[in-house]
C-alpha cells in the first residue's frame, strides 16, 4: 500500500501561490503582498515570506526590497532562449543517462507516467506539470551532470509556464503524460542515442499548435 506523506503547511502554501502563477491566476506584473496573501490564503506572514523566497528561487516572482514583490513577466524571446537552454541539458544528460539506470529508478518512471496520466484524468494542469518536471528531473539525475539540476529545473519551470500562456497550444492532457513513454523505452533499452534524439524531439514539440 502506498502511504502518501502529509504535506506541511508551509509546503501547501509555496505550492498554492505556485499553482496560481504557473496557471495564470496571479498574472504577469501583478504585485503581492506578504499580508494579502497571508488574508487571502489563512496563515502567517513568515510563512508567506518563505514561499515567496522558494518562487524567487524557481524565478517565478521578483523581490525588490521597498518596492515589494512581483510576479515575474513573460518573454517570448527569453522563453525560447530558456527551452534552447533546456534542450541542450537534456539532451547532454541524455547520454550519459542509460550507463547508470537501475531497475529502481525506471519503476519510478513508470509510477511518475501513471501519476500524469492520473492527473489527465482528473484535468488537473499543474499536477501533471509537477510530475512531468519529477520526471525529467529523475532521469536527467541518472547523467551525474549535479551542477546542471538546479537550472535544468528552473528552465522546466518557465517551459511549462509559457506553454500554458501559448494561446494556440491545443494538446489533451493525457497525450502529454503518454509522450514520455517513449523516453522510458529508450532508457530501458539503453539506447543512449535514441534517448537522446527522443528527448531533442518531445522538447521541440512541447508546444503544439491547433492545425
Amino acid at each position: 500500500m502506498n502511504i502518501v506523506p502529509i504535506k506541511r503547511p508551509r509546503e501547501l502554501v509555496y505550492e498554492t501561490v505556485k499553482r496560481r502563477i504557473m496557471m495564470n491566476e496571479l498574472k504577469p506584473g501583478s504585485s503581492l503582498t506578504e499580508l494579502g496573501l497571508a488574508r487571502e490564503i489563512g496563515c502567517s506572514q513568515g510563512t508567506i515570506r518563505e514561499a515567496l523566497l522558494r518562487l524567487q528561487e524557481d524565478g517565478l516572482v521578483t523581490r525588490a526590497g521597498h518596492r515589494g514583490t512581483t510576479v515575474t513577466r513573460l518573454d517570448q524571446e527569453e522563453a525560447e532562449e530558456t527551452l534552447a537552454i533546456r534542450r541542450r541539458i537534456e539532451v547532454r544528460g541524455a547520454l550519459k543517462s542509460t550507463r547508470h539506470v537501475t531497475d529502481e529508478v525506471l519503476a519510478e518512471l513508470r509510477r511518475l507516467i501513471s501519476q500524469m496520466e492520473e492527473a489527465a484524468h482528473q484535468d488537473d494542469a499543474f499536477a501533471l506539470i509537477e510530475f512531468d518536471m519529477a520526471f525529467h528531473v529523475t532521469l536527467f539525475k541518472l547523467s551525474g551532470l549535479e551542477a546542471l539540476e538546479q537550472i535544468l529545473t528552473r528552465c522546466t519551470i518557465h517551459t511549462h509556464r509559457s506553454k500554458l500562456w501559448a494561446p494556440s497550444h491545443k494538446r489533451p492532457l493525457l497525450e502529454t503524460a503518454r509522450r514520455h513513454n517513449v523516453l522510458l523505452e529508450r532508457l530501458e533499452a539503453g539506447d543512449a542515442k535514441g534517448l537522446a534524439h527522443a528527448i531533442g524531439v518531445h522538447i521541440d514539440t512541447i508546444v503544439t499548435e491547433d492545425s
